[in-house]
């Protein structure tokens, strides 16, 4: 494989957790606005959203490649939580990394990711 197919996956993967991502924010934010969530349940629900694209992304290159898989979900992982606090910064100017909430949503992104692509 070369490097620009590989580079293709992972682009592809990387689109369809975020279009994974954005169909369940809309959901959220329609319950939000007919049920009146709480913030503790909403702040659950998007970590729940977070992994569960990043498993999604981790899923789908994994059925592109054929060896390795779980790397390539890793991959997808962290580049997911990557593209989400480049986001989160260029939006707010400012990002806070050294939360515990930052850290386990990264870690529960990567484990997604991995998890997705062992599981495809």
């Amino acid at each position: 494989m070369t490097k620009g197919f590989k580079a293709g996956c992972v682009m592809k993967s990387l689109v369809l957790a975020y279009v994974v991502t954005g169909i369940l924010l809309l959901a959220l934010a329609f319950c939000v606005y007919k049920l009146g969530l709480s913030e503790n349940v909403v702040n659950l629900c998007i970590i729940f959203v977070y992994v569960f694209a990043s498993f999604i992304g981790g899923f789908s290159i994994g059925k592109m490649m054929k060896e390795k898989k779980f790397l390539w979900g890793a991959l997808t992982g962290a580049a997911y939580i990557v593209i989400i606090i480049a986001a989160s910064f260029l939006a707010e100017g400012n990002v806070n990394l050294a939360g515990t909430e930052f850290l386990s949503a990264a870690l529960l992104c990567l484990g997604g990711g991995t998890l997705g692509g062992m599981l495809s």
